[in-house]
This record gives C-alpha cells, structure tokens and sequence, in this order.
C-alpha cells in the first residue's frame, strides 16, 4: 500500500513536470506558435521580394516604367503635367 502512494506521487510529479516543466508541453505549444508567425511572415516578405524583383525587371526593360516610377516616388512632373496627390483617409488616421 505504502509503495503504491510512492509511486503515484512519483508518476504524478513525472507527468507534472512534463507538463509545466521547462521544457514541458506548454513551452512546446508557445514554440510552435512563435514558429507558425515567422514563417506566415516569411511567406509574405518571399511575396513581397518576388514583386520587387518583378518590378525591377520591368523597370529594366521599359524605360517608360522606370520614368513613372522615378516621377511617382519623387512627386515630380513633366513639363505641362498637373500632379494631385490623393491620401487615403486610413492613412491618414493611422500616422495621427
């Protein structure tokens, strides 16, 4: 009987720490967590270089393109050309 008890409180202790340990379950599944947010943001930062590189690639080959790009970025304007800027209000509120 006395055994028993012992090695409930043995197994008990075993499983808790397995648990709540250092590096027990709940450790785990934060981990994995963490793990799924930075490749979500690898996936989004490979989509975002495939652009840049997409874009790159047109701003070699026309001329044209790299033009309105320069002239986009830089607000400039041809001669006889009106420019309106037009904000989105989101962003407006979003740098107040």
């Amino acid at each position: 009987m006395r055994y028993a008890i012992i090695f409930t409180v043995i197994i008990c202790a075993i499983v808790f720490y397995i648990i709540f340990g250092h590096n027990g379950m709940l450790k785990y599944n934060e981990l994995v967590t963490v793990r799924q947010s930075y490749e979500e943001r690898l996936r989004e930062m490979d989509k975002e270089i495939a652009e840049k590189e997409r874009e790159l690639e047109l701003a070699i080959k026309n001329q044209e393109y790299l033009e309105g790009i320069i002239r986009r970025e830089l607000g400039l304007q041809k001669v006889g050309e009106d420019v309106y800027i037009i904000e989105d209000n989101k962003t407006t509120e979003e740098k107040k």
